[in-house]
């Protein structure tokens, strides 16, 4: 692998406290939560949706390919993309021109985040699709075990996710790092892996689409992406342009 270990990034399993649930996380979730919540109001850029943009196209070939019509966004921050507000998030030079519900072809749509009021009542029911983008690195790893479960619990055919594995420029209150899960790749894959496979019991053909935001050798910020489907079966989506340096991500 390319990528780089970063100041508390380590190849050590993720160890998380698996009697934590929604009804009674950690103290430190608790906190956060409420840190986020403030932050939102702060600003109606703050959060606003800006982290799913370079996915849209990615996510809508695995949302077509997956026949998905129905999608819950897991820590959708203001979701302002399935507005028609989405200008207020995507530069000129970007090609969408409607809401994401349209250009996703979606007949069912869940907009979720706790830390802001507009979406922060728990969904109910099941949908084809879950996505998380920027979320799972703000949360404390104790808790980690519970929200993937969370969000996994939406879907009966997929999962999209993007998770950074380097430092956030955010500082929190306390000063610490915004992105208090800070794993590698390896780490995340196996763990979350493990999850995928007791949700494959339940619907085989559940796959998993995994991209990882990282450094490479020279501080250069990339994106890494793997599927994850049928009994721990990890497959690489992305490869490097050696000519360009551009992410190539492939067809699964």
């Amino acid at each position: 692998k390319h990528w780089k270990n970063v100041h508390n990034l380590r190849d050590t399993m993720i160890d998380t406290n698996k009697l934590l649930s929604r009804q009674g996380p950690s103290k430190r979730y608790t906190e956060l939560l409420t840190e986020y919540q403030n932050m939102h109001k702060v600003s109606d850029g703050m959060f606003n949706g800006r982290s799913l943009v370079k996915f849209i196209d990615i996510i809508k070939n695995y949302l077509d390919k997956h026949e998905c019509k129905s999608l819950i966004d897991y820590g959708c921050g203001k979701g302002l993309l399935y507005t028609e507000d989405f200008k207020k998030v995507t530069r000129s030079n970007e090609a969408l021109q409607v809401p994401l519900t349209e250009y996703w072809g979606l007949d069912k749509l869940a907009l979720f985040d706790p830390g802001h009021e507009e979406h922060n009542k728990l969904p109910m029911g099941l949908y084809d699709a879950a996505i998380s983008t920027d979320v799972l690195e703000h949360v404390p790893t104790s808790d980690l075990d519970w929200v993937i479960r969370e969000i996994f619990s939406y879907s009966q055919k997929m999962v999209f996710l993007n998770i950074a594995c380097m430092p956030a420029i955010k500082k929190l209150a306390d000063g610490s790092n915004a992105h208090i899960s800070l794993h590698s790749p390896y780490d995340w894959l196996q763990y979350i892996a493990e999850i995928t496979d007791d949700f494959t019991k339940q619907y085989p053909d559940f796959t998993v689409y995994v991209f990882f935001d990282v450094l490479d050798e020279d501080d250069r910020l990339i994106t890494e992406g793997y599927k994850i489907h049928k009994r721990i079966n990890i497959v690489p989506l992305t490869q490097m342009d050696k000519d360009t340096n551009n992410v190539i991500v492939g067809e699964e």
